[in-house]
């Protein structure tokens, strides 16, 4: 019998593209519901989202006030840009408590819609900081391997994983690596991995070295966890060289490690995030 479900199915398989993902052999799972940490598929299996989405459903599924919150407001207005001279009541309370959750050193919010979006942002407000302060050589962008930033063409280059980069052309000019905090492949102190930071910078030279980028949690590498004194390495040495420091918290903020934002349990402030 051909069933919705079985059309579905078939067009996931043959017209639905899944960026990890070739063409699927059988027929892919379709997801149907969910409520709380779980998720109903087509067939009514059951299972864990251990994943929450993509590191993103932050407080569960099937969260009834959420959706009328998001009927109530696109009831009065659906969207409305805010690229010159407008703003809505809801996105200026959200920055006013974004404001409040973020690190003290934290005084304006630029919005956008993903992860590769903000980090992009990240890059261009790092330049841009540096071009306004009269040393617009300062372009650089150091990043960790197996480090994951996103995949535009800039993020996939800050990406640290070489898997990514033949399949696209050239990558973007003004992106260097250095190690990442692998304890258990290369067990070291913090300090020790953050002189690689030191090393890469010297040898850029100071001037052209704009930012680093670091996941507080490398969820690329399989959440590698540094060691307490890392971060605090880091940012002295980012103020020694004149280098904002990035946290790309899009898998760790927002209460994923037990604090607002993860470098909040190194007592660590970073100058974008």
């Amino acid at each position: 019998m051909d069933t919705v479900a079985d059309r579905t199915a078939q067009g996931a398989a043959t017209h639905f593209i899944q960026p990890l993902h070739g063409s699927v052999s059988g027929e892919p799972r379709i997801i149907v519901s969910g409520k709380g940490v779980e998720i109903t598929d087509s067939t009514g299996k059951t299972f864990i989202d251990s994943f929450a989405g993509l590191w993103n459903v932050n407080v569960g599924f099937g969260r009834a006030e959420l959706a009328q919150a998001a009927y109530d407001q696109m009831t009065k207005i659906a969207y409305c840009s805010s690229y010159s001279g407008q703003a809505t009541e809801p996105a200026l309370k959200l920055v006013d408590r974004l404001l409040k959750l973020t690190y003290p050193n934290m005084d304006a919010v630029y919005l956008t819609s993903g992860g590769a979006e903000s980090n992009e942002s990240a890059f261009k407000t790092a330049r841009y900081f540096w071009y306004r302060q009269g040393k617009p050589d300062k372009v650089k962008i150091v990043a960790r391997m197996r480090s994951y930033h996103g995949t535009t063409i800039a993020t996939m280059t800050a990406t640290g994983q070489p898997a990514y980069w033949p399949m696209f052309g050239p990558k973007a000019p003004g992106f260097v690596h250095v190690e990442p905090t692998d304890q258990y492949r290369n067990p070291k102190t913090g300090r020790e991995y953050a002189k690689a930071l030191e090393d890469k910078i010297l040898e850029e030279g100071p001037e052209t070295v704009a930012a680093f980028i670091a996941e507080p949690v490398v969820g690329g590498a399989g959440l590698l966890v540094p060691p307490d004194d890392y971060f605090p390495a880091i940012r002295e040495i980012c103020d020694k060289y004149d280098v904002l420091l990035i946290a790309d918290e899009v898998i760790t903020g927002f209460g994923r490690t037990g604090k607002w934002f993860a470098l909040e349990h190194w007592g660590v402030q970073p100058d974008i995030m």
